[in-house]
């Protein structure tokens, strides 16, 4: 099939290199079914010319953007029964006890730390080890603070989609019980995140859909960032970064206990 023809679409199309395949097979199947093409003499060629000649091109460029934008009711359909099936329904708790790696942790001296003695991974992030500083500094208005982990069932995990189609789990750096009973949600990254734009966008937006979505809970949370010596958060349902690196944060608020 000449890649022109179908090239012309490429707007219509998130993963041009996927969709070109499942065009050429939908194009020759239509053509074998209603015009019997697969009896033709050097089939390939002869369907090429049908599509490719100025006096049928265009019609079968209609007919190729019609049958994309029918498909993408189909495709919506697709992505959100992915994202339920994949989706985990559990009341989520803290474990009563946890067990530490000699060779991967170490102790750290933190109050109100979930666990007492208070392990955590060693090769944890800058930004994750002074959030921890500004815990200990509030600790007069936490009654707990968990360090959450990843892949486990045993860690609090929310399901998001990156790009369209992909199904993830994002795992937030903190939760945080506050004496006036609100619990946060906490996801630390540094001023130079790469991913602000992209994955940590995602992340954050739906984050704030879980919190809006669990009524009746005191919940509160988003990404946190230390800039100037004081933590900032974003709680916008919208997550801009391009504003950020515009030095524009007025989508963010100093992070108060």
């Amino acid at each position: 099939m000449r890649g022109k023809v179908l090239m012309k679409l490429r707007a219509s199309f998130k993963n041009v290199k996927r969709s070109v395949p499942a065009v050429k097979t939908a194009i020759y199947t239509w053509f074998r079914k209603y015009l019997g093409s697969k009896t033709w003499p050097e089939e390939m060629i002869l369907v090429q010319m049908v599509l490719a000649h100025n006096g049928n091109r265009k019609q079968f460029e209609e007919i190729l953007a019609s049958a994309i934008e029918a498909y993408k009711a189909v495709r919506e359909k697709e992505i959100l029964k992915r994202v339920e099936e994949s989706e985990q329904f559990y009341d989520f708790e803290i474990a009563k006890e946890s067990f530490f790696n000699q060779h991967t942790d170490e102790r750290v001296e933190h109050e109100k730390f979930v666990y007492e003695p208070c392990y955590l991974s060693a090769s944890r992030l800058n930004p994750e080890k002074n959030f921890e500083k500004f815990l200990t500094e509030n600790s007069d208005k936490i009654v707990w603070w968990w360090k959450n982990g990843e892949n486990k069932q045993d860690y609090f995990g929310i399901k998001y989609e990156y790009p369209a189609g992909v199904i993830h789990t994002f795992y937030p750096d903190y939760l945080v019980q506050l004496t006036d009973g609100r619990i946060g949600i906490i996801e630390t990254k540094d001023m130079g995140d790469r991913d602000g734009g992209n994955y940590t966008k995602a992340k954050a937006e739906k984050l704030q859909e879980y919190i809006k979505e669990q009524k009746g809970k005191k919940l509160f949370g988003g990404i946190a960032i230390e800039k100037s010596g004081g933590w900032k958060i974003n709680q916008k349902s919208v997550y801009s970064w391009d504003k950020c690196e515009k030095n524009d944060w007025n989508d963010w608020e100093k992070l108060k206990f």
